[in-house]
């Protein structure tokens, strides 16, 4: 029996020291896709990617290196297996992936894009005092109220039942954890990052991204595309609109899963990318459905046998 599978692409976060490496050293194809994203970046992504550095950690790093790495596991996935999806949704950043996979825009764009993206946000977040923390074991209502009570913070992702990330002032994103767990949160834990991503803090960014995305052409997806800005399959119309209201939107990806699952019926979620994060989420989501990761070239083997 055919699967009906969702892609899913991986975001900041997921990143390690050598991801991607493997597919590097097989495949030509691969190695033409690190150089041109390099010559385009103006660093050389491998070096970043493959040795030990300070850099792969820093926003303006992070993203084009996850993006590109996710993007040539991929492609030699494709290479590799007969895969069909339905449907796509990447995990903020990841969203350029999926865009880029669904043929939106090509490669060499979607590097300009998240090179542009990853930028914008690293200036706007030195800007800012901003600050985000994971909330574990507290209703998304409650904490909502809670959002609205204490002021300048949100509820910047939606992960699963049970575990919430809130954005915005380093002040109020204490607070709130403060309060969160006074009130019967599990847990709450303050995370390591350089801003206040997907909260009114990001304006600048946001700003500077539509500015920049009037310099391109978007096309027709090849793929339905749920996007994290409106929770919706993308209309070409709305390609940079949603683009640039994802740097300061919340990411409800608990309802992008959950919709993938009632309006196509999906029964298996491919994770691409760095690590098995979202992987993880679907689990906590939904664990009747089947969940692959594909992280390495031992990855596509294992799947492409299971498929044949």
């Amino acid at each position: 029996m055919m699967e009906k599978t969702a892609l899913l692409f991986a975001g900041q976060g997921a990143q390690y020291i050598g991801m991607g490496r493997d597919i590097y050293e097989k495949y030509p194809f691969i190695r033409e896709l690190y150089d041109k994203a390099s010559v385009i970046l103006g660093y050389d992504l491998a070096k970043i990617c493959f040795t030990e550095n300070n850099l792969l950690n820093q926003t303006r790093y992070t993203q084009p290196a996850i993006m590109v790495t996710s993007y040539c596991l991929y492609r030699v996935l494709t290479h590799e297996a007969a895969v069909k999806p339905r449907v796509m949704a990447g995990f903020s950043l990841g969203e350029y992936t999926a865009l880029c996979a669904a043929d939106v825009f090509d490669f060499d764009t979607a590097v300009k894009l998240i090179n542009y993206r990853a930028i914008a946000m690293d200036i706007a977040a030195a800007k800012s005092k901003g600050a985000m923390a994971a909330i574990i074991g507290y209703p998304r209502y409650n904490l909502e109220s809670l959002c609205k009570r204490i002021g300048n913070v949100i509820i910047a992702n939606y992960n699963y039942p049970g575990q919430l990330v809130v954005s915005g002032h380093y002040d109020s994103v204490e607070s709130l954890c403060d309060a969160a767990k006074q009130d019967g949160a599990r847990r709450t834990v303050m995370l390591n990052v350089s801003g206040a991503f997907h909260s009114p803090l990001m304006a600048e960014a946001a700003d500077r991204m539509e500015d920049y995305l009037g310099n391109f052409e978007f096309h027709n997806p090849s793929v339905a595309i749920i996007m994290n800005g409106d929770n919706e399959p993308l209309k070409t119309e709305k390609t940079s609109e949603l683009m640039v209201r994802q740097i300061t939107s919340p990411i409800y990806f608990e309802d992008i899963i959950r919709k993938m699952i009632k309006d196509y019926d999906i029964n298996q979620f491919i994770e691409i990318g760095p690590g098995n994060v979202l992987s993880g989420f679907v689990k906590k989501i939904n664990n009747e459905k089947l969940t692959v990761s594909i992280n390495k070239i031992v990855d596509c083997e294992i799947y492409t046998r299971r498929i044949q």
